[in-house]
């Protein structure tokens, strides 16, 4: 592996205070062979809960199976399923048998609560039971729910998590679909050594499985640490990232987990110098890069160290301009750090101040003419972002808040290509959404709701945020029971049921009972029924 660094500047006027942004990184090399590659002792934890029923459960089986059929008889795996209770459904052994496991997979159904927890413990006790150097021990924990049976307190789940990692046993938290604990689910991945993920959608299981397994079985090297070693020339150290931080003395150190083949991992610190008086060089801080490099006999532990210099000129000498790729760290991870304070913004009703927030970096990065196809993507994805929060309750809402956190979090922890992604796949759904072929005076027998059909075969279906509804929408512009269709003879008629917002057709607001066609939109805030004669 390959480490260096980079400043915005090198060159600092004396008799003045500087604020210099710092970029440590560290370049791996290729993947070993798989033969040679370190096994993988896996214990995956699935949610059984009833809400996972459905496309929810049946992506998670797809997802499942492709991590059985690139898993080899060198690695272990174990399954464990939780609702309010536990169940282990595969213990411990080389996955020798895969059609076997497979079909057991296949055999999963869903009910109950969700005792996250449990479910979570139990996968971290069987992997402990063959934990050991020769292998990457990691629990894979998926979820849609809210921890609501076993220990339910984030903080003791958090220190668990951290216990865990002390043991080796390391935690990826998946959250699938809108409610989900996101800030949990971080907060146990950060704690626990592994990586967090977002499941936006069902379909989106498979994809985030395979670029969990294609870490796991690509990792080169664990535990990295970098470190600053200050001098008296540096008054503060702060980070631009979200990794762990632990001071010493003068030296502060950031943990930042497992490096994959051919990965550049990087660190953005900010450094506060104070006047300097003498012309020249002057060493401010040493860098160091300490690792567990893995090898096909187990780890060999690595340290590379670089001294930090500057030049220090006079007040005549040409100002230089800053290093074009620390400024385009500096900014995409001052936009994550945007997200958050939005967020944090949003949370307490001020969307006009979120809306700023995003508003402001967006302006910064136009400001900085730094030409970039990630700056620009991340500029008009602000920009969005700020339109929606100006917006406010309409379009805050639990999904609204995942994404966001998500793309913060990302980002913050070097997975920008991350980001990218899931606002990918966000815009390719809306533009995957076929219009439906308008047939007046033909009743629907399907509706269309966040990709998910939905048949039309009772007399009643309410809609609101009430858990009595039949189709729940979490969102605080939507009335607790806001509209509903109902079935007289062979005809379905819309009804507004005297909402805060409105419910409208077609765009047009409903004022009296609508007869339903083959075509229809209904628009309920900013959620969307589309109505057809296809399941």
């Amino acid at each position: 592996m390959k480490a260096d660094f980079a400043l915005d500047y090198d060159l600092l006027t004396i008799e003045r205070p500087h604020k210099l942004y710092l970029l440590a990184r560290l370049v791996s090399g290729p993947a070993p062979q798989a033969r040679k590659r370190r096994p993988l002792n896996l214990s995956l934890v699935l949610d059984r809960s009833g809400s996972m029923a459905g496309e929810k459960l049946d992506y998670t089986r797809q997802a499942a199976r492709f991590l059985v059929q690139n898993l080899t008889e060198s690695d272990l795996l174990s399954i464990v399923l939780y609702n309010e209770g536990i169940e282990t459904l595969l213990q411990p052994e080389p996955v020798i048998h895969k059609d076997s496991i497979i079909q057991r997979l296949n055999d999963i159904k869903a009910s109950g609560m969700t005792n996250l927890s449990g479910g979570w413990l139990q996968g971290c006790a069987l992997v402990e039971q063959n934990a050991a150097d020769e292998f990457l021990n990691r629990v894979i924990l998926i979820s849609d729910g809210l921890a609501n049976r076993g220990v339910v307190s984030p903080d003791q789940i958090i220190n668990l998590a951290k216990q865990k990692r002390t043991r080796s046993v390391t935690t990826t938290a998946m959250g699938l679909g809108k409610d989900f604990n996101e800030d949990l689910m971080m907060a146990m991945a950060d704690a626990g050594g592994g990586a967090y993920y977002f499941i936006e959608s069902p379909e989106s299981a498979p994809i985030i499985f395979q670029e969990e397994l294609r870490g796991l079985l690509n990792v080169v090297g664990q535990n990295l640490t970098i470190s600053v070693a200050t001098t008296d020339h540096i008054t503060h150290v702060g980070q631009l990232n979200a990794y762990n931080m632990h001071m010493d003395g003068q030296r502060v150190s950031f943990s930042l987990g497992d490096v994959f083949a051919n990965e550049v991992k990087t660190l953005v610190l900010e450094l506060s110098i104070p006047a300097l008086s003498a012309v020249g060089q002057i060493e401010i801080a040493t860098l160091s890069f300490e690792y567990d490099a893995i090898t096909e006999q187990g780890s060999d532990h690595q340290r590379l160290e670089l001294p930090i210099i500057v030049n220090l000129v006079d007040a005549e000498y040409p100002a230089p301009a800053p290093d074009a790729d620390v400024r385009r760290s500096v900014l995409l991870l001052q936009a994550a750090r945007a997200r958050r304070e939005a967020i944090s913004a949003a949370d307490a009703g001020d969307y006009g101040r979120a809306s700023e927030v995003l508003r402001q970096i967006a302006l910064d990065i136009e400001d900085s003419q730094i030409q970039h196809r990630a700056l620009n993507e991340e500029r008009q994805a602000l920009l969005k972002q700020a339109e929606e929060m100006r917006r406010g309750a309409d379009y805050y809402d639990s999904y609204s808040r995942k994404s966001m956190s998500t793309q913060a979090m990302y980002t913050m922890i070097d997975r920008h290509e991350s980001t990218q992604s899931l606002r990918m796949r966000e815009v390719e759904r809306i533009l995957k959404q076929p219009e439906t072929e308008k047939k007046p005076g033909v009743t629907p027998t399907h509706l269309t709701w966040r990709e998910q059909s939905l048949p039309l075969n009772g007399e009643l279906f309410r809609v609101g945020r009430a858990p009595q509804n039949e189709i729940v929408m979490d969102a605080k512009n939507i009335s607790r029971f806001h509209c509903q269709i109902k079935r007289i003879d062979d005809l379905l008629i819309l009804e507004d049921l005297g909402s805060t917002n409105g419910t409208y057709v077609n765009e047009t607001r409903l004022t009296e009972p609508y007869v339903l066609s083959v075509g229809d939109v209904a628009r309920i805030g900013y959620e969307q029924l589309i109505f057809h004669d296809q399941g």
